[in-house]
């Protein structure tokens, strides 16, 4: 795939967060993925979370400072293990998982996960995807929702196969621009310098300026 037409077609990437965590990330300049912030936290109640499903939300606190980490309630671990590819077991897929930011390519895919998180009034960021990609070269390309695994009746009832090919470099990506599903980072995603906030896919948008 090349990058110079996803960008073409794909002008704006979209991240939903908690409210509590927007003035962390504004703090930051940056993203940080689950296992990124358990490394930061230094603590080892922590560590078997970047390897099992998260069954709730929960608060991560580094030195004072409170992350809100959301669930990962689609995951059906029974539907998981008959997908697996590579030999993996489930918790090399959380791990996986959670060593990523991600970000939706259309705004379709971000209604649809923005419409299972509304009641808890999230906050979305919009990037311009050309800004994202000129200062991140830690971009992967996902062809399916990665977090839900949900049967396909194509496949015999089994979800679609996840393992150590699932996250692709752009150069790897074979398939249509149209068939990404998700943008992923790994680690961390630093932020450009100006971006914009919005509480829902088709609201007001505001612009944040970093420099400010």
């Amino acid at each position: 795939m090349e990058l110079n037409k996803f960008i073409e077609k794909r002008p704006f990437l979209f991240h939903l967060t908690d409210q509590k965590n927007l003035q962390l990330i504004i703090k930051q300049g940056r993203l940080f993925s689950t296992n990124s912030l358990i490394d930061k936290a230094n603590k080892e109640e922590y560590l078997p979370i970047k390897r099992r499903k998260r069954l709730a939300h929960f608060e991560l606190d580094i030195n004072g400072e409170i992350y809100s980490i959301r669930d990962q309630q689609p995951i059906s671990e029974k539907s998981l293990k008959k997908c697996l590819t590579h030999n993996w077991e489930c918790a090399d897929f959380y791990e996986s998982l959670n060593s990523r930011v991600f970000m939706w390519p259309t705004l379709d895919r971000l209604w649809r996960h923005f419409n299972r998180y509304v009641s808890e009034n999230p906050i979305i960021l919009r990037f311009e995807t050309n800004s994202l990609l000129q200062i991140n070269q830690n971009v992967k390309f996902c062809r399916l929702n990665s977090g839900a695994t949900r049967a396909n009746s194509y496949l015999g009832g089994k979800p679609p196969e996840r393992g150590m090919e699932t996250f692709q470099l752009a150069v790897n990506y074979t398939t249509s621009i149209s068939s990404v599903a998700e943008v992923t980072f790994e680690n961390e995603c630093i932020l450009p310098e100006t971006f914009c906030l919005s509480n829902s896919p088709d609201g007001i948008w505001e612009i944040v300026n970093l420099l400010d």
